[in-house]
Formats: structure tokens, sequence, C-alpha cells
């Protein structure tokens, strides 16, 4: 049974870090744009499964990335699923502030985050940070679960700012994701 949030604890780091990536990881990995567009130009059939999504505590590294004194957060943990299989698991923190609510990320249901947030002109990103997450790794609970195998994984993750408010976003690809082909 997978606790959540499951945990992303990893050496989070700047691509420039993995100097032994491929172009075809570099180009899912470091995506600037829409991940949820790229998927969907994939193929024929784009689906969000919500897995989680509860109020949690935000550990004191996210309160740093996220330059918040707010204690708690909404948690969402999503799989994105092209022609029905899984490819990426995505994990939001959302802090519940005001602007948060206003742009209505509080109550998304199963319409994808990319779909919202790539909309307002006002969205700006750090960095994006690369993780490999071993075969002995928490995620790899999920990937179980999923009836997929265990391999080593990729992961980005970075903070978003929708009017002044912050939220972070961590996605790791799953096996079988278009990035390992």
């Amino acid at each position: 049974m997978i606790t959540f949030p499951v945990s992303l604890a990893a050496n989070w780091q700047p691509a420039s870090a993995f100097p032994d990536l491929t172009q075809q990881q570099q180009g899912w990995l470091l995506e600037a744009g829409s991940l949820t567009a790229k998927l969907k130009s994939h193929c024929q059939a784009f689906s969000v499964e919500v897995l989680n999504e509860a109020p949690f505590d935000l550990t004191e590294e996210q309160q740093a990335l996220l330059n918040t004194s707010l204690s708690q957060a909404l948690n969402r943990e999503v799989l994105l699923l092209c022609d029905g299989k899984p490819m990426v698991y995505a994990q939001s923190w959302l802090p519940a502030d005001d602007t948060l609510k206003k742009q209505q990320l509080l109550s998304m249901g199963t319409r994808p985050l990319g779909d919202v947030i790539f909309q307002d002109p006002s969205l700006s990103r750090t960095e994006i940070e690369v993780a490999e997450f071993s075969q002995q790794h928490a995620i790899q609970a999920l990937t179980a679960e999923l009836g997929l195998p265990s391999n080593s994984l990729w992961g980005r993750r970075s903070v978003f700012s929708l009017s002044n408010a912050h939220f972070l976003v961590a996605e790791v690809f799953l096996p079988g994701a278009y990035i390992y082909l």
C-alpha cells in the first residue's frame, strides 16, 4: 500500500550536473513549456488520474523553495496517462493563499494543472532541477502498484510563480514513458 504523499526526496540538481543525459532525456526533462501539451502531442487520448489531494505540512526545504512562511499546502498527486498508460507521476504543493484560490488551482479535479497555468501570461518558473531515482527509492512502491518494472527513473521539479503566488511541481517519468524510448 502506498503512503501519500509519495516521498520525492532526492539529490535535486541543475541539469548541468548530469552531462550524460541524452538529447531525448534533455528534451523531456528540460521542456520549458507545458509537459501536459507535450504529452498530448504524443498520444490519442490524454487523461489525469488523481491519486491523492489533501492538505499537508510543508517541510522546511519546501517552505524555503516556495519562499513562504505558510506551514501547510494542498498536496496534489496525479498520474498523467497517454492512451491509458501511466507516463508521469506528478506532485504539486500549492500553499492555500487567496491568489491560488482565485486561480482555481486548489480545486482542479481531473483537469491537468498544465492546461490552466500555461494560459496565464504572468506565469514564471525557476530553473528546472533534475534528479535520478534509484530502484530502491520510495517511488518504486508506486511503480510496483501500477504493475510497472522497477527501473531507475528521471524526474524534474521547479517552482512556478503566478500573480505572486508560488507553488512547487515535481514530475517523475514512469517506466515506459517517452523519455526512455
